[in-house]
């Protein structure tokens, strides 16, 4: 005895409980006069929509090639959460090969239903150029319809459409107030920009205790400017009380994360001894890894260090 999985078409065993490729339920049998067998072909078409992106979803680390797979059987039937996700497989090359005009045309699709996360997505194509040509005034036209609905990465872009004037005219107070709403959400890049408006007194008043906090906060989250941005409060007394130890120390923290800026100020505190014991082969060492990286700041000490 077997039965046929509904989701990926698999033939599995009677005593399986669960789809060997797509981890799919075993369909119960259905009984007479259920409300499948009264619903309309077009509900049917809706139901076995939502069934096979929520297999996909559950075989999403096992299996990403069956998981986009069945991801766009049903996106194709129209449902947009799937729409959605097979747009960001595109995006990032999971289970599909990278694509990211095929992204945007997914995403497209699932936001002209209204799906916040694809508004969101979209907004970013057009934001960043991705798959479609960059377009700040669309960009933030969709950002927008996604932070209204509070989805919290769109809150963080629209911000960033105002403090930067990008589809919108420039207002950092404007930035500030969706930063603010972004943080509440526990996101980590809107509660270090909140930091950085405070430290810097752009769109609201200068605060470096307040500053200190909210980079904290995102620092707890992994965030790595907010760890480096930490180290600058620690050593220049910001916000906290100045101490040169902890400063180095996360430098080298969100250094060791792969952070170009902190790979050189940790150069800077070897080479002057802050914090850490003077080592002009350490300052030597981080000022290449941040050059490497793409840091103007370190090919300049790597000239002066070198005498070039």
């Amino acid at each position: 005895m077997s039965w046929v999985c509904p989701m990926c078409s698999t033939s599995n065993e009677d005593s399986w409980t669960n789809c060997m490729v797509c981890d799919a339920p075993k369909p119960d049998k259905p009984e007479e006069d259920s409300f499948l067998g009264l619903a309309s072909e077009e509900e049917l078409k809706s139901m076995n929509a939502k069934l096979l992106y929520e297999a996909a979803m559950g075989a999403y680390t096992r299996n990403p090639a069956v998981a986009a797979s069945n991801l766009k059987r049903s996106a194709e039937d129209g449902y947009a959460p799937a729409q959605n996700e097979l747009g960001r497989c595109y995006y990032t090359g999971k289970g599909v090969e990278k694509n990211y005009t095929e992204a945007f045309r997914w995403f497209s699709k699932a936001a002209e239903q209204g799906n916040d996360a694809a508004e969101y997505n979209l907004g970013c194509c057009y934001y960043y150029g991705k798959g479609v040509e960059q377009n700040y005034t669309y960009a933030y036209s969709w950002l927008q319809k996604a932070a209204w609905k509070s989805h919290p990465g769109a809150m963080l872009e629209l911000g960033n459409c105002f403090f930067y004037g990008r589809g919108v005219p420039k207002n950092q107070s404007e930035a500030f107030d969706w930063f603010c709403r972004a943080a509440k959400k526990e996101n980590a890049a809107a509660e270090y920009n909140v930091g950085y408006c405070y430290e810097n007194g752009a769109g609201t008043f200068q605060d470096f205790d307040s500053a200190f906090l909210y980079y904290l906060r995102a620092a707890e989250r992994g965030y790595r400017p907010a760890i480096n941005a930490l180290g600058s409060c620690y050593y220049y007394g910001r916000g906290t009380a100045k101490d040169l130890t902890k400063a180095a120390d996360y430098y080298r923290k969100a250094a060791n994360k792969g952070f170009p800026s902190a790979m050189y100020n940790l150069g800077f505190c070897f080479e002057k001894g802050a914090g850490v014991s003077e080592s002009r082969m350490n300052a030597l060492e981080w000022y290449r890894r941040a050059a490497d990286a793409g840091n103007s700041n370190a090919k300049k000490a790597l000239a002066r260090l070198s005498g070039k």
